[in-house]
């Protein structure tokens, strides 16, 4: 069985052409794409955020082996969703499941092979057209973090990935966790995104998952894969890890898509 799209045709262009088109628009040229242990990439509509995670991606040299964290849209448990289900389509075509990698994770204690959160779950399968046109022959895994999942669970998950990626000779691999930013309605939804962003921003370039977790939560910051961000955070500090970098940052109203009373925030970091 392979995981077939949700969102084709309405987050990105449901065919090959016009999806490769996108993605070359959003991706500026430039010098000395980097090696990184981590990445946080947003996961709307390119319309909204494809720009930055085009930049975030012109940045990064993808390696041939990518986790993927993904938040849950639609299920709280269990905590961490590992998919066992083969290989993602993609209208660019399959993106091979790192068989080997997934073996791994299954072992690990707190983690759960269970499918059903990834089907109709739309922040991975965003992610997966980037990594392709930046490497065709990517293979990955992919972890859907739910909202089960507390702080000690997702530091303890972030050091068993950097152990299952030595140990399964995947040093370079990296980690990628999808999360968009702040989500606010009301008159002034667009002041308080830009109010909250970069609170969670600093810490995130401080490479603090107690930080990150801590400010979401006392100044209300409603980022969508805090949890994924949190786990991928410890997992690149466990790896050797030292910072976080912004390499972009906007919202859904610079889109002209956009509405004034409903603001999302994205961001794209690079991990090092």
């Amino acid at each position: 069985m392979s995981r077939k799209p949700v969102v084709s045709g309405q987050f990105y262009p449901a065919d090959a052409r016009g999806l490769r088109s996108t993605i070359k628009s959003c991706t500026p040229e430039v010098e000395g794409r980097e090696r990184v242990l981590g990445a946080l990439c947003p996961h709307a509509g390119y319309a909204f955020c494809g720009s930055v995670a085009g930049r975030l991606f012109a940045r990064i040299q993808v390696p041939d082996t990518v986790l993927l964290l993904n938040p849950s849209h639609s299920y709280d448990r269990p905590a961490f969703a590992l998919w066992t289900g083969g290989n993602w389509l993609t209208p660019l075509g399959e993106v091979a499941l790192h068989e080997a990698l997934t073996s791994a994770l299954a072992d690990l204690p707190p983690v759960t092979a269970d499918d059903r959160p990834h089907l109709p779950e739309h922040s991975g399968e965003v992610v997966l057209p980037f990594l392709q046109y930046h490497n065709p022959q990517v293979r990955i895994a992919v972890i859907c973090v739910t909202a089960s999942a507390d702080l000690a669970a997702l530091k303890g998950l972030g050091g068993s990935l950097a152990d299952v990626l030595a140990r399964c000779g995947e040093e370079d691999a990296l980690i990628v966790a999808s999360s968009d930013m702040s989500h606010e309605s009301g008159r002034r939804a667009l002041d308080v995104v830009n109010r909250n962003d970069p609170l969670a921003i600093a810490q995130m370039e401080e490479l603090s998952p107690d930080g990150l977790y801590r400010v979401c939560r006392q100044e209300g910051i409603t980022m969508c894969g805090v949890l994924s961000a949190v786990a991928m955070m410890a997992a690149t500090g466990a790896r050797g890890g030292r910072q976080g970098a912004l390499v972009a940052r906007a919202t859904s109203a610079d889109s002209p898509l956009g509405s004034g009373s409903y603001v999302v925030g994205y961001a794209g970091m690079v991990f090092r």
